[in-house]
């Protein structure tokens, strides 16, 4: 186990109704105008942007509204916010959503500090140094971006998708009320389902002790929200794997699942390439169709590894550490189409003719490689992954 520093300063309130605390919460952290930024319609459409907009008014809370956050949110719609605080000062963002509607908070919240073009700080060009305090309100279990240190944003114009990590995009606070999230369709659940165990799974498979307690907890929380998957799909309105799904998204990706080791996430890197160009492809589907592919590739690298994973998280020993790992990795594909999605880059209209942009894109021409800590991702690597997942 790795020396760490460890904390999470973003205040959690969970349960049945907790976004009626919205207002008096603002006022706890001294809100006196708010950005309220939203996606595209579905709070209008349940009522919670009216219920959010009367607490707020009751508290004395100005606020004004970015609408219209797409999927694989564009830099566009930061440029947008930020014309917006700059014309109408705020002293506090709310996010009422997913991960798209909260990345694209954090990024302004950061960004209005910082003059230049705001994917500069995207890009790693520049460091964020302060922050408008962003809170949220969660309606989709899925990014983890409610806790996380992360925000993911593209570009269309350069078909580039990207993300930066800096402690001041965690969330003050995140309301959490897995009733939101009951009318979430089940594709959109399906893909924040494999979201969340992306970044538990990618966190797993990094160097670990025989031991680790982060790989324990990492197990524990897969096998968890495979189940409760399974559940919600046949039952949108199941509270208890509602529940286990919206806290299963806070907590695979706040760092708990990597306390004392690394945390480098190269299949996200794969699918961050794929939406880049693909921007019609959600983040979630784009994983669903690499993690079997990278994990087809790696299990033969790591086999031992893979082997712990299929014993521990779907129950299966062989004695044969190759084919366990094969079992674990044919396993999780067939989960993934039994959730309706599909696995394969094809289905996409993603064929062997496109593959070699991608591992281009992936690598920066072949001279930048992806770390890993055995085998690092270099461009033939990279094309042999994206070749396995036109497998279906």
């Amino acid at each position: 186990m790795k020396d760490f520093n460890f904390h999470i300063p973003t205040k959690l309130y969970f349960g049945k109704d907790k976004e009626l605390e919205v207002g008096t919460i603002l006022s706890f952290f001294g809100a006196k105008k708010v950005l309220i930024v939203y996606g595209q319609g579905s709070i209008v459409k349940s009522g919670l942007l009216a219920t959010v907009q009367d607490l707020l008014q009751k508290e004395g809370i100005e606020y004004i509204e970015l609408k219209g956050v797409m999927p694989n949110p564009d830099v566009s719609k930061v440029k947008e916010g930020l014309a917006l605080i700059k014309a109408q000062p705020v002293d506090f963002i709310l996010a009422i959503g997913g991960g798209s509607v909260i990345d694209t908070a954090k990024l302004i919240s950061t960004a209005y500090f910082y003059d230049g073009d705001p994917y500069d700080i995207s890009l790693k060009k520049v460091q964020a140094t302060d922050r408008i305090p962003v809170g949220v309100i969660l309606t989709i279990s899925a990014a983890g971006s409610e806790m996380s240190t992360s925000a993911v944003i593209s570009n269309n114009e350069t078909k580039t998708k990207t993300g930066y990590n800096s402690e001041l995009n965690r969330p003050i606070f995140a309301i959490e009320n897995p009733e939101l999230s009951y009318t979430v369709s089940p594709y959109q659940s399906a893909v924040g389902v494999v979201d969340i165990l992306a970044h538990t799974l990618e966190r797993y498979f990094n160097p670990s002790s025989e031991n680790e307690l982060s790989d324990a907890l990492a197990e524990g929380l897969m096998k968890s929200v495979i189940e409760a998957g399974k559940v919600v799909i046949e039952n949108p309105n199941d509270y208890n794997a509602r529940a286990t799904l919206m806290l299963g998204s806070t907590l695979s990706h706040n760092g708990l699942m990597s306390l004392g080791k690394d945390a480098y996430m190269p299949i996200h890197q794969f699918e961050h390439v794929i939406s880049g160009f693909y921007p019609e492809v959600a983040h979630g589907a784009g994983l669903a169709v690499m993690i079997p592919a990278w994990m087809e590739f790696y299990r033969k690298i790591e086999p031992k590894k893979f082997a712990k994973f299929a014993r521990n998280v779907f129950n299966y020993d062989s004695g044969n550490d190759l084919d366990s790992g094969r079992y674990a990795t044919v396993t999780l594909k067939s989960y993934f189409k039994n959730l309706g999605l599909p696995v394969s880059l094809d289905e996409y209209g993603i064929y062997k003719s496109d593959l070699e942009k991608l591992a281009a894109r992936l690598t920066s021409d072949g001279e930048k490689p992806l770390p890993h800590h055995i085998h690092p991702v270099d461009y033939e690597t990279a094309l042999k992954i994206f070749e396995l997942a036109l497998e279906e």
